[in-house]
């Protein structure tokens, strides 16, 4: 018997039950009935109807890292697209490097690396797109991509990293309006909760409405701030509401449940699996920035040449030659993170035995002005049904089944992905030759690939 084997046994026999209900419906609670109610109520079918004249293209990426005893690193990150025309598109950055930080803030820079690069493509394809109906498929969160915290990268020598990301995705923003190209970011995988979260806020809002016939305004205000703080100072606002609960009693259960709630992670796509009982899609939701986010934000809004100094400090070190040209730039492009547009984002379920997908794509195809430093909240739309219909028909085109979310996706991922074979045999063996060295690894790394 495999070493350990038995004790893993002995493990998932005393834990059946709830190793079970977490695999296959996740985390029960006392508000379940109450979310299978609203997702009900903002759910919605699958449109009929078929896209003519669609010219889109599809665009992924991948990326390789490798260290070496000698302390530096090397990347190679690339992004390919594929148009439904069958043209192609490639794109490929790689550099050798120092930094520091830890692993996860090196492996924080090689995602977004790869995401600029697939970014930057998208841009590059869009001069080849015709016809009335254009459409650029990106793999991945739109919303997250503006997320990344602005700030020095750990990387020795490109400090400034980030800004260039940011430039570049503005650019790519901007010439999608213009030129009337329809930008969807398309996620198979998602832990978002913001679906999740909009109901607890009804759930929250109805269940405090109703308090307010039992309870004082004083008393009403002081578990506001129990729920609105809970993810924050948790410990403070269940001590603070025990006390209320210790003079209230039931009255309160619902809403002790909604803070535990929040607590807990439940993403959307579960809602969605255990609730919903045919193919559609949800209410769209218009996305606010973060919580941590929004904090970086107001700094921007407040002093954008002080958010530069004191959150590029490296970078205009690294930059000291020419720091007044260097501070211009980013000042200018933190005021584009300001005015980034808002993001819309909705989950579409295409076949009852599949998975979700999160669709995101910005907000002005609504109608919407909003840009970041606007929207404070998220918040359901309500008139959105022909625009995200239209989406969804182009998105149904490429559906082939359980194993093909979208084919040009699909087709993109698998010319673009990067082997661990690849990057050892082919990409460190021509930095070798070329450079006439040898590449001498970590020694963990040695043990994996020597065994």
């Amino acid at each position: 018997m495999p070493k350990f084997l038995d004790l893993f046994a002995d493990e998932i026999r005393n834990k059946k039950d709830r190793l079970k209900l977490s695999l296959e419906k996740g985390r029960e609670s006392s508000l379940d009935d109450d979310f299978r109610d609203l997702l009900i109520q903002n759910w919605h079918p699958l449109p009929d109807g078929e896209i003519n004249d669609l010219h889109l293209v599809a665009v992924d990426g991948s990326r390789g890292l490798r260290e070496y005893a000698n302390g530096s690193r090397f990347y190679v990150v690339r992004a390919f697209g594929l148009s439904n025309k069958g043209e192609k598109f490639r794109k490929l950055e790689t550099e050798v490097f120092l930094a520091r930080g830890s692993s996860e803030d090196i492996e924080r820079f090689i995602q977004q690396k790869t995401e600029f690069v697939e970014i930057a493509l998208a841009l590059e394809s869009i001069p080849h797109l015709k016809g009335s109906k254009k459409l650029i498929l990106i793999d991945g969160s739109l919303y997250g991509r503006m997320m990344h915290l602005l700030r020095d990268c750990p990387v020795e020598g490109d400090r400034g990293f980030l800004l260039r990301y940011v430039d570049v995705y503005s650019k790519l923003l901007e010439k999608c309006r213009r030129e009337n190209v329809l930008l969807l970011g398309v996620s198979k995988d998602s832990r978002a909760e913001f679906m999740r979260d909009e109901f607890l806020n009804q759930l929250y809002l109805k269940e405090l409405s109703s308090l307010r016939k039992s309870i004082s305004m004083r008393e009403i205000k002081e578990l506001e701030n129990c729920v609105n703080m809970v993810n924050s100072r948790p410990a403070a606002c269940f001590e603070t509401f025990a006390k209320h609960k210790e003079k209230h009693g039931s009255l309160l259960d619902k809403l002790e449940q909604i803070m535990i709630e929040r607590l807990h992670a439940r993403p959307d796509f579960q809602l969605i699996l255990n609730y919903a009982s045919s193919p559609g899609y949800s209410k769209p939701i218009e996305l606010a920035v973060t919580e941590y986010f929004q904090r970086d934000l107001r700094r921007m809004e407040k002093n954008p040449e002080d958010y530069v100094k004191r959150m590029f400090k490296n970078s205009l070190v690294e930059n000291r030659h020419k720091e007044d040209e260097f501070q211009k730039y980013a000042v200018d492009i933190v005021n584009k993170v300001i005015n980034f547009p808002t993001i819309t984002s909705f989950h579409l379920l295409l076949d009852s035995r599949d998975t979700p997908l999160r669709i995101d794509f910005p907000s002005w195809i609504l109608g919407s002005e909003n840009t970041l430093n606007i929207l404070k909240k998220n918040h359901f739309i309500n008139h959105a049904s022909n625009a995200v219909e239209e989406i969804i028909r182009m998105l149904k085109a490429g559906y082939a089944g359980l194993m093909d979310y979208n084919v040009w996706l699909k087709r993109a991922d698998e010319e673009v992905k990067l082997h661990r074979r690849d990057v050892d045999a082919i990409y460190e063996r021509l930095l070798e030759k070329d450079l006439g060295i040898t590449l001498i690894h970590t020694r963990g790394y040695r043990r994996v690939k020597y065994p």
